[in-house]
């Protein structure tokens, strides 16, 4: 289905996303010795029954040990119903959901009932949320619910998020605005009692369930669940779990526990308990794919569970997948193959990597580390540190994502395996953007391959832009201007991270020494900038939003009337083209790249200490593979063409509100005589069009320079500016503290 109105009402959208793992294919033996551990659970791709034109659009429990799916037909405006037992599906009837939706709107949720009914929700055009019930004879009935039809202090009716029924036919439903589960006489609509969980414990689907006079609801602070006694609106128990998320669906089972799936797997968790058993992990299902969410889950029969997934392509069109879970005794519990992969932080590319990999490779499994987990209170530093001891001593994992690490050390240091021949089978079978990867080799090998990259752009004023050509330009420049002349509402922090970022290779050369009389200029000339109060990142005007920090996002973007200044940002992805593309259209200028840099992601490396070294080649040819490349996850884009041309392909020239946007509201200034009104104006930001997608590629083949930063040397240079800003030292002293550090640093 395509991203609905209904979305932006909602007020946020968060998508899950992760990984997938797999198991052995080698014998393996318990801890005494004897045979090997058999049994776990398995995730077995259940192909779905559409038809062409059918969207799905629900799954719920049947009767029994069964379970309906739910589609919606664009092409002739009609609902479709699949009963699935046994392993097959069968075609039903859904006229009721049509019956419903030919008066009341669009489909939100579907429901059975304790007391065996089908219950669905819908919205119509005021945004208006409505109960009805499957009549029995192919009509509905809609069951009137007062206090959905009043507005609260915003004039918004009550959005409902989620619904259940019990066996006495009293109607529950979830109101993640105020945390609130209500509890209906369905017969009258009147308020029997409210039940409180914490706020927005999930957008889209607030946490709830009901079975029996049990109610369950993620508690007010996020560390578990409550049971609440519907009879009496008590708290009967509760359950810990220190790895509660934001998202996700639960459910009681006959034994009256919690069975509860998030973007971190399929959990288990024992009513009045505090440990949770992982029924399936993100690293063993798809459960942890990137862009992909967890939507609705039915037990079929006792341990048995159907879980249906959305996945949001490039283009803003959503894909659905059902999977089946089940225990397989058969199954060996533990592979006997594992593969290591390590990254500072996480990244959704190796997630989606990981996935494919697993699909591809059942019987070997994949752990995945980054430098922050487990680290508690540790820096970046110490994270580093950390693997550098475990790779000097010839340990470590077997894949290193190389972004933030010192690359070139490992380089030096033999640490790093040559990763010859990898790129020229992809780039046979698909092509490689050769100007991404070529300033990575040395004497005819290849250390590290970015899989990945961004382009900083500049928008604006092209005559502005062209002062950053060369730090020199720059420097004479401001001598007689402040850097606002520049960019507006920018702060020094901001302004010295993106000098860094462009004049890098100038400030520390190939052997880590560092320039202090450039770096002293450089920070002169940030410290030139006129602060503005709250002032993070690009600014979009029209909608109060920003971007996430990269380092390159400065300046004022969005103004509504030209301006002779220029604004920096990083390009990642399809999602991130969409603001910074629409105020560029709206003043007619195109933007320019800055100075032929882009920025590499994903930067992956193999352990040449690596004793599964065919496996992290593989590994890293998935990273590389056209079906990973071709899922926009704002890491980066591809630096496999057919990817590329795939992503392009994926848009319309003139996109469709409908098929993906955002809207916005800013406030726009009117006179009238002496009086200053402020009239809000609402814009929609849509997906950018294929032909800017076009001409951003275009862009991205002609860069040819990388920033190679090494991230502590860069906090090193950013604290150490900090000192000159506030008056505690001067720019040449602050330089030459900063290469001190640097030298002692580099020296362990």
């Amino acid at each position: 289905m395509k991203i609905r109105r209904f979305a932006a009402v909602l007020l946020a959208v968060a998508l899950a996303a992760a990984g997938i793992t797999g198991c052995s294919g080698k014998k393996d033996k318990d801890a005494k010795g004897g045979q090997e551990a058999m049994g776990r659970y398995v995730e077995e791709p259940v192909e779905l029954p559409v038809k062409e034109g059918e969207n799905v659009i629900a799954l719920t429990a049947g009767e029994e040990s069964d379970s309906w799916l739910y589609t919606y037909n664009t092409l002739a405006g009609t609902y479709g119903a699949y009963h699935y037992e046994d392993g097959k599906f069968t075609e039903g009837d859904a006229a009721w959901l049509d019956h419903a939706g030919s008066t009341l709107g669009e489909f939100s949720n579907i429901a059975r009932g304790e007391d065996g009914k089908l219950y669905a929700l819908f919205f119509d055009n005021e945004n208006k949320s409505h109960v009805v019930r499957d009549a029995g004879d192919g009509t509905s009935e809609e069951i009137v619910i007062p206090e959905l039809a009043s507005q609260g202090d915003m004039d918004m009716y009550p959005i409902v998020s989620n619904m259940a029924v019990d066996s006495d036919g009293n109607l529950f439903l979830a109101f993640p605005v105020t945390g609130e589960v209500r509890m209906y006489d369905q017969k009258t609509g009147d308020l029997i009692r409210s039940f409180q969980s914490g706020e927005y414990t999930g957008v889209l689907s607030m946490l709830m369930d009901v079975s029996g006079k049990d109610l369950i609801m993620g508690n007010q602070d996020g560390t578990g669940f409550i049971y609440y006694d519907t009879a009496t609106g008590e708290v009967r128990d509760e359950i810990k779990y220190a790895d509660m998320t934001s998202d996700g669906i639960v459910k009681i089972n006959e034994k009256n526990d919690c069975i509860y799936a998030d973007s971190k797997g399929l959990h288990h968790l024992t009513k009045g308990g505090s440990v949770a058993e992982d029924l399936i992990s993100e690293n063993a299902s798809a459960f942890g794919i990137p862009q992909a969410g967890a939507i609705n889950l039915v037990e079929t029969e006792k341990g048995t569970y159907l879980v249906l997934f959305h996945t949001q392509t490039a283009g803003g069109e959503t894909t659905y997948q059902l999977y089946r879970y089940v225990y397989d005794k058969t199954a060996k519990a533990k592979p006997s193959q594992m593969l290591t992969v390590y990254g500072l932080t996480e990244s959704s590319a190796v997630r989606q990597a990981i996935a494919k990999f697993q699909q591809d490779n059942p019987d070997v499994g994949i752990e995945y580390k980054t430098g922050s987990a487990g680290e508690g209170t540790g820096t970046k530093a110490d994270s580093i540190r950390a693997l550098n001891t475990e790779l000097l001593g010839g340990s470590g994992a077997d894949v290193i994502m190389l972004d933030g690490l010192p690359a070139e050390s490992y380089i030096e240091k033999g640490i790093l395996a040559d990763l010859g021949g990898i790129l020229d089978a992809v780039d046979k079978e698909d092509g490689i953007s050769a100007n991404i990867t070529d300033p990575y080799e040395k004497n005819g090998k290849i250390y590290q391959i970015p899989t990945r990259y961004g382009v900083p752009v500049l928008m604006g004023s092209s005559e502005k832009a062209r002062i950053l050509k060369s730090s020199n330009t720059l420097i004479d420049y401001m001598k007689d201007h402040k850097w606002n002349d520049l960019m507006e509402m920018a702060d020094k922090n901001k302004v010295m991270g993106l000098l860094l970022n462009i004049y890098y290779d100038e400030i520390v050369d190939e052997k880590q020494s560092i320039d202090t009389e450039l770096l002293a200029s450089l920070i002169e000339t940030a410290g030139k900038t006129v602060e503005s109060d709250g002032v993070e990142g690009t600014i979009f005007f029209g909608g109060g939003s920003q971007t996430p920090d990269s380092g390159w996002n400065v300046g004022k973007v969005g103004s509504l009337e030209e301006t002779d200044t220029i604004a920096s940002y990083e390009i990642n992805g399809i999602q991130s083209m969409m603001m910074p593309y629409h105020y560029m259209r709206k003043t007619g200028t195109e933007p320019t790249d800055t100075n032929g840099i882009y920025t590499p992601h994903d930067l992956v490396g193999i352990n040449k200490a690596s004793k599964n070294t065919e496996l992290a080649r593989e590994f890293v040819k998935t990273l590389l593979s056209k079906d990973v490349q071709t899922v926009d996850v704002d890491c980066g884009f591809p630096v496999n063409e057919k990817a590329m041309e795939a992503l392009i392909q994926s848009l319309e020239e003139e996109p469709d509100e409908a098929n993906g946007s955002v809207s916005i509201s800013s406030a726009a200034s009117a006179t009238d005589g002496e009086e200053d009104e402020t009239e809000p104006v609402t814009e929609n930001i849509t997906l950018p069009h294929r032909s800017e997608v076009q001409s951003l590629a275009d862009m991205g083949k002609k860069l040819k320079k990388p920033v190679q930063k090494d991230d502590i040397i860069g906090e090193m240079i950013l604290d150490g500016a900090k000192t000159y800003f506030d008056g505690s030292r001067t720019a040449e002293e602050a330089a030459k503290d900063i290469a001190e550090k640097a030298d002692t640093y580099l020296s362990e």
